[in-house]
């Protein structure tokens, strides 16, 4: 099949897991854009992939299409902010890293962000990269519409300077970000300055898990130790724990860069079971859950994920989705009792346990994260 050719070549050249953004969206970004060349039917347009750098990258920001606002999430903002008035105490410029950084909104709120905590502009500096020529264009005009502005993200408006409908970022502002165009799945990518914090969220989670590893190791070179390290919520899974200690910040979603540790092995006690489960009708598939949570639409994502674990109650990565959504919604109480339920029916569901000792920890129970940080490393040994 053709689309199934295509979607190995995007996979190839950014990475992309096809599961993540359904088969039937990109089918649909594809005819668009083969209709758009004027390819009579799918072999000739994958032939002119083949040939076309121009029309690969076009195709891939087709389907990449950013979606973000100004301080999105607010914790991971609010948690920078603390650090830097509580911990940073370098005399060297502050250097950050947003990737990517889609259309500008990010990197330019962690500007304001840092600005906000004391800093001057020529105490930091941001780089921002992305794959997408196109949002990088947009990204430097710094120019936005009120829908960049959600919950109350209006209130740093000062900031921006009013052009008609539209928002202009100030220019000293502006001027402390530097955007680069740079594909972080290219295998001889390679960042060659060390960083103080990263931001990289909602980017883990399109893509497969090769290049999940490959993009953490990425990070993981560049972030200076120590140093701060922000994912996004259904990406911590991917952070190798003995290397990085998760900040006590709900919904930060952050983790600080230590020396490696390695953890003694302790004996682990059974997570208590959980009674019989008993079977629905089918409902919505996991991509629908993926999607809404990429667009922040969290109480749907949620809604969705409980609908479709009332069809099938032994889906472990169902119930560890559903409790990155309740972590974002700051339901903790549902967030574990959501890992407890991937962990019974996957005892040895390594991501479940470290995320659930992460929750453990941010929530000072640091004997029970002990344990089950233990229960991973003998899991590692086996």
């Amino acid at each position: 099949m053709v689309q199934t050719t295509i979607e190995a070549m995007l996979k190839q050249k950014i990475g992309l897991d096809a599961n993540s953004i359904g088969s039937n969206a990109i089918a649909y970004v594809i005819d668009q854009r083969r209709s758009r060349c004027g390819s009579p039917n799918l072999n000739d347009y994958y032939d002119r992939l083949q040939h076309s750098p121009e029309e690969l990258n076009a195709l891939i920001e087709a389907v990449v299409v950013p979606e973000t606002w100004f301080f999105r999430d607010r914790e991971p903002f609010a948690y920078l902010k603390q650090w830097i008035q509580t911990e940073w105490r370098s005399t060297t410029k502050l250097r950050v890293l947003s990737a990517p950084c889609s259309t500008g909104e990010e990197p330019y709120s962690i500007a304001i962000t840092l600005l906000e905590s004391g800093l001057s502009t020529q105490q930091f500096g941001i780089d921002a990269i992305d794959i997408s020529q196109t949002v990088l264009e947009r990204a430097k005009k710094a120019t936005y519409s009120k829908r960049s502005f959600r919950g109350n993200a209006s209130a740093n408006l000062t900031y921006f300077e009013k052009i008609g409908e539209q928002y202009q970022v100030r220019s000293h502002i502006r001027n402390t970000v530097q955007f680069v165009r740079e594909n972080l799945v290219e295998p001889r990518f390679i960042l060659d300055r060390h960083y103080d914090v990263i931001f990289c969220r909602n980017l883990l989670i399109y893509l497969d898990q090769e290049s999940r590893s490959q993009v953490m190791k990425i990070l993981d070179r560049a972030l200076a130790t120590p140093g701060v390290l922000f994912l996004g919520a259904v990406e911590t899974s991917q952070v190798p724990f003995n290397t990085y200690q998760p900040v006590h910040h709900s919904g930060a979603f952050a983790y600080r860069k230590v020396e490696r540790s390695e953890p003694a092995p302790l004996r682990i006690p059974i997570i208590q079971s959980l009674p019989p489960l008993k079977s629905f009708p089918k409902l919505p598939k996991l991509e629908q859950v993926k999607q809404c949570l990429a667009q922040g639409k969290l109480t749907e994502a949620a809604r969705l994920c409980e609908a479709y674990l009332m069809n099938d109650r032994t889906d472990t990565n169902a119930y560890f989705l559903l409790s990155k959504i309740y972590q974002e919604l700051k339901q903790l109480p549902q967030a574990e009792q959501a890992l407890q339920k991937a962990i019974y029916l996957n005892p040895k569901f390594y991501d479940a346990l470290i995320e659930l000792a992460v929750l453990k920890e941010q929530q000072g129970d640091f004997t029970t994260a002990k344990i089950l940080r233990a229960r991973v490393q003998r899991l590692l040994n086996l």
